[in-house]
This record gives structure tokens, C-alpha cells and sequence, in this order.
């Protein structure tokens, strides 16, 4: 089965460690027709796939003095998280890749990097597709800081949907780190988050109801149970005291099937008492605008004369930190196998 856009974790892919002229490759096999350049003395074989955004991390990681360590969004893929494609937020432009040297240096700038300087402990430093990365919480704490607020807060829920930490890690790694750069954003983002997200987009689209549209604190992705115990379905962001749901578009929702499992579901919603809107992923660029629809929809809801409450939400059973703790030594084992953790 093919992976949905949005599925927010990544699948493990092959990639090509770029070898060193006078590591088992010499200068007349180098500049022969099968061999690639990636850097200064540094080549792959031609044919290596070098579209994945893994394949650039590994590549640049080769350039890179031993003590360094890959951080940011490219040290989130490698662990895992798919929505981290290293792609700006208009899907085209490419994002350098993080790199922590910590106070000693030694790596020469170049556009493909953003290189960090801050201390980097070496029980900071995992090691994923044979790179050596930070550890997650770094690896988000140093994104989340690259950017304003609400793209923070797009950066952590990502991290989260890809289950590569939680927000109780996460939390606890940034209350000893408060006298980082920019960790204001980080404490801005956290109390905010919610986990459970199924696209960026739909962050963003919270956000905008939450902090420009007055909607209280948002359930995200819950289950909807009429009064006899059936299923209504998944709804994106609800505000239940209000009575008010907010469906979020993307582009796969255009195809027919799934037009029609919509429209079945806003109406079921309706009938239960919801006052249901959707938006789109194009809109939650334009906040002044979303907010405006968003601020309507929330006076409609409050405006309309209570009564008995006809459904309920499906409670939540997923433990993400029993989870991550069964993944990590998973990971372990792929990246050291048993006979050189024993030895």
C-alpha cells in the first residue's frame, strides 16, 4: 500500500555513504566515468538515488570533523519524523542542514549548512543511518529556535506526530535549557501543544483559531460518538463546549470518495449539534482572513439555545512514551548490533 502524504512517520530508506579518495578509492577510479563528486574528495557511485532528503544529510554528515553531530530537521528525519523533508514552507526551496560543533569548530561554512556552535555533550549525540545526530529533543529545541512562534509550534507537533519524542521529554530537556538563545520560542510553543496532528497545515489553522479567532483550547483529531454508542467519525479540531468543529483540507480531500465520507460526516455532525467549517491548507497562510470566517462560525455556535448534549468523545488509549521507549531500543539494535553492544 502506498504512503499517504501526511503520514508523519518515515520509513527507513537506503542510502549511499560517499567514500574518501585513499579510503579504498583511488584518484583514477574517482575521475572515471563511474563515480559522482559530492564534495571536495568525497564520491558515490553514479546511479545512487540522490533525491531523498536522507541521502543530502548523509553526505553532508561525510564533510564533517568527528566531534560534530547533524541537528535540526535533518537530525528529526534521520530519527524518524517525515515532515521534516527539508523543504521550506513553500515545497520548494531547500533548508542547509543543521550542524552542531559545539565551542571547538572545525567546519568550514558553506550554503549547505547551518552550523551551531553551542555546547554539544556527547550524551546529546545518537547515531542514526551510521551519522552521528542529536539526540531528539536536541534536535527539535535547535529547529524550533530557527523560527517565530507559531512555525515553532509547527516544528514540535511535527515531532510529535512522527513519535520520535513527547511532549513530556521535550518539556523537560527545555526547562534546563532556558538560558539558550531564542528559548522563548520554545516555551511559547509548548504549552500550546497538543500532539495527535495529521499535517502541518492543520497546525496552523489551530493556531489561527486559537490565538487570532478567540476558540478556546482545541481538541485535535478525536473521535465523535453519537448518544447511541456510534461511531460519527474523526474530527480534526473540536471546541466541545461550544459545540463547534473545524475540518482541515488538503489536497487528497478533493478526490471523490472522500468528498462524499466528508459531507457524510459534516452532516452527521450537525445533527448531533455541531456547528461544523472547514479550511483548507491555502488559507491557514492568510490569517487575517481565516480568522475572520473562524470568528463567525464560534458567535454561531454560541448563539445557538442549549440543550441536551447528543454525543461524546471516544477516549484516548495510545501511550507515546511506552512507545518510544520500545522504538528506542529497536533503534538500538538496528544501529549496533548485538555483537558490538556486547563487546
Amino acid at each position: 500500500m502506498p504512503r499517504h502524504r501526511w503520514d508523519p512517520i518515515a520509513p527507513r530508506v537506503r542510502v549511499v555513504h560517499p567514500r574518501r579518495v585513499g579510503e579504498g578509492l583511488t584518484p583514477d577510479q574517482a575521475r572515471g566515468g563511474r563515480w559522482v563528486r559530492t564534495a571536495c574528495g568525497l564520491y558515490v557511485p553514479v546511479g545512487t538515488d540522490r533525491g531523498p532528503a536522507q541521502q543530502r544529510i548523509v553526505e553532508e554528515s561525510a564533510r564533517l570533523p568527528p566531534h560534530a553531530a547533524v541537528t535540526g530537521w535533518a537530525s528529526c528525519l534521520l530519527h524518524g519524523a517525515a515532515w521534516f523533508d527539508g523543504l521550506g514552507t513553500d515545497g520548494v526551496s531547500r533548508l542547509p542542514v543543521g550542524v552542531a560543533v559545539g565551542p571547538r569548530g572545525g567546519v568550514r561554512r558553506h550554503a549547505g549548512i547551518a552550523v551551531s556552535f553551542e555546547r554539544l555533550p556527547e550524551w546529546e549525540v545518537w547515531t542514526r543511518y551510521g551519522v552521528r545526530v542529536t539526540r531528539p529533543e536536541r534536535a527539535v529545541f535547535d529547529e524550533m529556535r530557527r523560527h517565530g512562534e507559531r512555525e515553532a509550534l509547527v516544528v514540535l507537533e511535527s515531532a510529535l506526530a512522527g513519535r520520535i519524542t513527547s511532549l513530556e521529554r521535550l518539556t523537560a530537556y527545555a526547562s534546563t535549557h532556558r538560558s539558550a538563545r531564542r528559548s522563548a520560542v520554545v516555551m511559547w510553543a509548548l504549552p500550546r501543544a497538543r500532539g495527535r496532528a495529521r499535517s502541518p497545515m492543520e497546525v496552523r489553522v489551530r493556531t489561527v483559531a486559537e490565538e487570532d479567532a478567540g476558540w478556546s483550547r482545541l481538541m485535535v483529531n478525536r473521535v465523535v460518538i453519537d448518544g447511541q454508542g456510534r461511531r460519527i467519525g474523526e474530527v480534526d479540531l473540536v471546541e466541545a463546549g461550544m459545540e463547534a468543529a473545524i475540518e482541515v483540507d488538503g489536497a487528497d480531500h478533493r478526490d471523490g470518495r472522500r468528498q462524499a465520507r466528508d459531507i457524510t460526516k459534516e452532516e452527521a455532525l450537525r445533527q448531533a449539534g455541531f456547528e461544523v467549517t472547514r479550511a483548507t491548507g491555502h488559507q491557514a497562510l492568510d490569517p487575517l482572513a481565516l480568522a475572520a470566517r473562524l470568528v463567525a462560525v464560534r458567535r454561531r455556535a454560541q448563539s445557538r439555545r442549549p440543550g441536551p448534549r447528543r454525543w461524546r468523545l471516544a477516549p484516548e488509549t495510545f501511550d507515546l512514551d511506552a512507545w518510544l521507549c520500545a522504538r528506542e531500543a529497536t533503534a538500538m539494535l538496528w544501529e549496533h548490533p548485538p555483537e558490538q553492544l556486547s563487546g
